[in-house]
């Protein structure tokens, strides 16, 4: 029985934002308000169509915005990568070009250089892209510092963690796969192997349908389905489906993957530990592009007209039809598993389950949506960036009084406990508990010459590992600084 509108409305606030005392009273099953995983705060970030200022919510409160780029971004297409450790953001412009957002300080560049016809992130810093004279480039949060034009066809990119770029194309009836590893001008690995088909269908197949999956990456080559292992770069699968491969979606875990055939009502379920078909979930019609869902509840499969089917994957199977025109961000399946659709310029959102219409954002299809789980807007703790303090019992000069010459000769300043000066500024760009996390960090970092430092500090019986540069006598030059390192930063008053 579909909720009326009201109902759902007061059920949400209910449910969703824990403002009602009577909890017996709420509805189970199907019907029952959508509940909010445990985990990091959940996010939903808007800009303009047409290019502006980025804003941020905490979802589900739309109308609370916690968060502004200081910069403004152009028309953006899609979202390629998020980074929570760094709080990068990568995406791509409506023109193709390669954008990133630093959700710490709420920069934004765009690299304008060249015509892109290819772009990957895996962690939103480190950008890779395509070029249309065929060359590869990497944009790092310093500017493009990597430029490659190999002797083998590029058609898709596939970024990885470990920085390193796996490249698939095509040549004639065959499909490529070889990886190269930045700064170096060499490909250190290569597959090849023979696709049944049009060859001049290939790259186009290969383009359309790329992606990857923890440790495979994976793509339509025609008809068939090629998986491949990232790691040592052989091959996993080929699979011959009969029909051309129209687009392939994979769960967040990488364990199956679900693919969409050109003529075929119905997705074909690829299993990634037997390497196998194993099963199929019928459709309303054939899809002609898929979306999952990024904790993995729920696959959104793009019908005829303005018709998206909705999957269950703990079910396999269609829970049922909501209208909604297909974007490069919308129809998406929020933090709650609600599906936010666009109709005309509003954004309605769908019960989870009943897909009865609960909510409308009017004016709200007017913006890009992307949604993340962050805790990075949460303010700072206070005791996280205050300077390491050491226990001494050498003696000390008169610090206490302003003015009085110590054993220097030259006149003491204020200083706190510790004895560290106060009009003091550092720059801090990273507070971890794993020490090579902390030397990676600073390994990117070089300015006026100088690379950061590691200090460690004890909270909670813990070791706190900070990556510092600094002191610097004024504010104002440790601003300089920290704009200058290109990465995200923050400064706090006193000595390391």
């Amino acid at each position: 029985m579909r909720t009326p509108l009201l109902s759902a409305l007061v059920l949400l606030a209910c449910g969703v934002a824990g403002g009602c005392a009577d909890r017996s009273s709420r509805p189970s099953g199907a019907g029952a308000p959508p509940v909010i995983p445990a985990g990091p705060d959940p996010i939903v970030l808007r800009v303009p169509r047409g290019g502006g200022i980025l804003t941020a919510v905490r979802y589900p409160a739309l109308d609370s915005v916690v968060w502004r780029s200081s910069g403004r971004l152009p028309a953006l297409a899609r979202v390629l990568a998020f980074g929570a450790e760094d709080g990068y953001l990568a995406a791509a412009d409506t023109a193709g070009a390669p954008v990133r957002v630093d959700l710490r300080v709420g920069t934004v560049s765009a690299a304008r250089g060249d015509t892109v016809v290819a772009v990957s992130s895996a962690d939103g810093g480190a950008i890779y892209a395509l070029t249309a004279s065929g060359e590869l480039t990497r944009y790092t949060p310093s500017g493009g510092d990597w430029r490659f034009r190999p002797a083998l066809p590029a058609h898709a990119l596939y970024a990885q963690q470990d920085g390193s770029l796996i490249v698939a194309g095509a040549s004639g009836d065959r499909a490529l796969v070889w990886r190269v590893r930045p700064p170096n001008q060499s490909v250190a690995d290569s597959l090849s192997f023979e696709i049944d088909g049009a060859p001049a269908t290939l790259r186009g197949s290969l383009e359309r349908t790329a992606g990857a999956l923890g440790d495979r990456v994976f793509f339509g080559a025609n008809e068939e389905v090629v998986v491949v292992r990232s790691r040592d770069l052989t091959k996993a699968l080929q699979l011959d489906l009969g029909d051309p491969v129209q687009a392939i979606a994979a769960t967040p875990s990488g364990d199956r993957l679900f693919v969409a055939l050109e003529r075929d009502a119905a997705l074909r379920i690829v299993d990634r530990f037997d390497e196998a078909e194993k099963g199929s979930i019928d459709l309303p019609g054939p899809a002609r592009a898929l979306r999952m869902d990024p904790m993995g509840r729920v696959l959104l499969a793009r019908g005829g007209g303005d018709s998206v089917y909705v999957v269950s994957l703990a079910s396999d199977a269609v829970i049922g039809v909501v209208r909604s025109a297909w974007r490069g961000d919308l129809p998406l399946v929020l933090p709650d598993a609600a599906i936010a659709t666009a109709r005309g310029d509003d954004v309605v959102f769908a019960h989870p389950t009943t897909l009865a219409d609960m909510r409308t954002v009017a004016g709200g299809a007017r913006d890009v949506w992307h949604t993340l789980r962050w805790n990075g807007f949460r303010p700072r703790a206070a005791g996280l960036a205050q300077p390491v303090q050491f226990r001494t019992s050498a003696p000390r000069a008169r610090a206490d009084v302003p003015g009085t010459p110590n054993d220097t000769g030259r006149p003491a300043t204020v200083a706190d406990s510790a004895g560290s000066a106060i009009g003091q500024f550092t720059v801090a760009f990273a507070a971890v508990l794993d020490e090579p996390q902390a030397r990676s960090v600073a390994g990117r970092i070089r300015v006026d010459g100088q690379v950061p430092r590691i200090t460690t500090s004890e909270r909670g019986g813990k070791t706190l590992f900070r990556v510092v540069l600094g002191p610097y006598p004024t504010r104002a030059e440790a601003e300089r600084v920290g704009k200058a390192s290109g990465q995200s930063y923050w400064i706090f008053e006193g000595a390391p």
